[in-house]
């Protein structure tokens, strides 16, 4: 048997133990070294093969396919650099407790620390930020299964398989799957904190957020009924019901004069439990932050409260201790003043928006959320796109929420859509002009994989959330100087990149047009690309916050003392 049998052997055992432990799909990113696994992953039945020409976009693909199925995807590319392409879909997957497999083929052992072509230390890639590692050299089909599981297991994460391969690199035969059955694992019994049952008859708010394994939305729902509490649901928690405070990111917000928080102040909690990660809503965050309420946190992460206000912190899956803890009802009246005010700050908010002249930033988040057809998945990118949905959209019961908030970079944003749609279910992704430049070579995927995706980009020709910073009007820095490295106009359109990949494309201006087309039936990949003033944010967003504000000014729901 040749070196290239034995390649090809060991590589089918370690493929197998990746689907033995629940992989479906695999990515792979063409090169030499790579050769014995990508043979092993065709050959293994159970797996579905894609190839994805860059390993950056690869990986972000993965991760939308691992969000959108809750199952670990793997991905596979040759050695040198090109695992090094991994990382930021790594970090990615490590802050958000996305389930990744990266399977390394590398240069042979002897060659290490030397400057053979194509070589580099890929031992330990990616650091901390992969929760597991190993530099297979025996029993890989265990190998393979061990590493699949531990990216499942709380908190899920990255694991990075590196493999050493001799030449010759291809087999003197057609690879076949091992026999054999996988290995059985024991499951660790979930056992009851206790925490929730006590907190019957208080006045509590919950705020929900981060993607969570499914039956999480519903029991959120049947928690918050049965303690009478109001749900502040950041976008991707997918929660709704009664109890869901629609616009909770600008009640939150809104303040007097005085700058007093009118809302919070007359609703103050007795108790906060946060269930998953930061919510989007950085007025919800600050004012958890400073309120001194004592807060319960319940999050499967690696990761410390960047908080530090949780008085209690439950370190497991929020679904596994809401669906397990048994919670005796209450009926205090609290929610109810809460859903009064959502109506008013609601009402306030959509009379702004209608007023606004379009395009603007605010009315296209709320339009493509409330447009966007039922059970197609809303993938939201990082920067403006997500908090304009968060704060201007009302939370729907039909579709699936995603984004990478891990560590809320714009990179690998479409691809990671891309990922989410593979599975069939039609995808809407909303992403801004940077967001969309700095992955629009990930159009040509999804124009080769014929994926059901519609891009909607804002178009505002540069980082339009920096007008809403400081650096927009601090005194330190000249306007010049900001459009040159914050502002960064590039002047090119979207539709005409799309086109130029593949992808039918169509410029909107119409508030009208915009809903109709966001609403039509998804068959293959578009992009929609809406131009925005972004000079206009600075009066855009206050102006809907400032009629919100008045308008619960002005009601005698808040003048009721609790």
């Amino acid at each position: 048997m040749t070196t290239g049998d034995d390649n090809a052997r060991f590589s089918s055992e370690l493929i197998a133990g990746l689907a033995d432990a629940g992989a479906e799909i695999v990515l792979i990113s063409p090169g030499s070294r790579n050769t014995p696994l990508t043979l092993a992953a065709v050959a293994e039945p159970r797996l579905r093969v894609l190839s994805i020409r860059d390993e950056r976009s690869a990986g972000f693909i993965a991760l939308g396919i691992a969000k959108a199925t809750g199952r670990p995807a793997v991905v596979i590319c040759t050695s040198g650099s090109a695992a090094a392409h991994y990382l930021p879909a790594v970090v990615e997957a490590n802050q958000s407790g996305t389930p990744l497999v990266v399977l390394t083929a590398d240069r042979p052992r002897s060659l290490r620390g030397t400057s053979a072509p194509q070589t580099m230390d890929q031992v330990m890639l990616y650091g901390s930020h992969a929760k597991y590692f190993l530099d297979v050299a025996t029993e890989p089909r265990a190998s393979g299964t061990d590493a699949a599981l531990a990216t499942t297991e709380d908190p899920p994460g990255a694991a990075h398989l590196n493999v050493s391969f001799d030449e010759p690199l291809v087999p003197t035969e057609p690879i076949r799957p091992p026999d054999g059955r996988p290995t059985a694992r024991d499951q660790v019994p979930w056992e009851a904190t206790g925490v929730l049952g006590d907190l019957a008859g208080q006045r509590v708010v919950i705020v929900a957020s981060g993607r969570m394994r499914s039956g999480f939305a519903e029991a959120v729902a049947d928690l918050a009924q049965r303690l009478d509490a109001p749900i502040l649901a950041d976008p991707q928690a997918s929660v709704t019901g009664p109890n869901v405070i629609h616009a909770s990111d600008l009640l939150v917000a809104a303040h007097d004069d005085d700058g007093r928080r009118m809302v919070v102040e007359e609703l103050e909690p007795d108790v906060i439990v946060r269930l998953g990660p930061l919510p989007t809503s950085k007025p919800i965050w600050r004012w958890m932050e400073t309120n001194g309420t004592p807060q319960i946190l319940i999050n499967a992460s690696r990761l410390a409260d960047p908080l530090g206000s949780a008085a209690t912190a439950i370190g497991m899956d929020p679904t596994d201790v809401v669906v397990g803890e048994p919670v005796p009802e209450s009926a205090t009246g609290y929610v109810d003043r809460w859903r009064a005010l959502d109506r008013i700050a609601t009402e306030a908010m959509a009379g702004a928006l209608d007023a606004l002249p379009f395009p603007n930033e605010p009315e296209i988040g709320r339009s493509v959320a409330d447009h966007a057809p039922p059970g197609a998945i809303l993938w939201l990118a990082s920067s403006r796109p997500i908090r304009d949905v968060d704060a201007f959209a009302r939370r729907r019961d039909d579709r699936l929420v995603l984004a990478n908030r891990g560590v809320n970079g714009i990179d690998g944003t479409i691809s990671s859509a891309i990922g989410a749609a593979l599975g069939g279910t039609p995808v809407v992704l909303l992403i801004g002009d940077v967001a969309a430049l700095h992955d629009a070579t990930a159009l040509s995927e999804a124009a080769s994989l014929e994926v059901p995706l519609r891009v909607v980009v804002v178009n505002n020709d540069g980082g339009g959330i920096f007008e809403l910073l400081p650096q927009a009007t601090s005194p330190a820095i000249d306007r010049v100087d900001f459009e040159r490295l914050w502002g960064t106009p590039h002047g090119l359109s979207l539709g005409a990149v799309a086109r130029s990949l593949g992808l039918q494309a169509w410029t909107i201006d119409d508030r009208d047009e915009l809903r109709s087309a966001v609403a039509a039936p998804i068959h293959g990949p578009e992009l929609l690309e809406v131009h925005t003033d972004r000079s206009r944010l600075l009066e855009d967003h206050p102006a809907v916050r400032r009629a919100v504000a008045e308008a619960l000014g002005r009601s005698d729901e808040l003048q009721q003392r609790t």
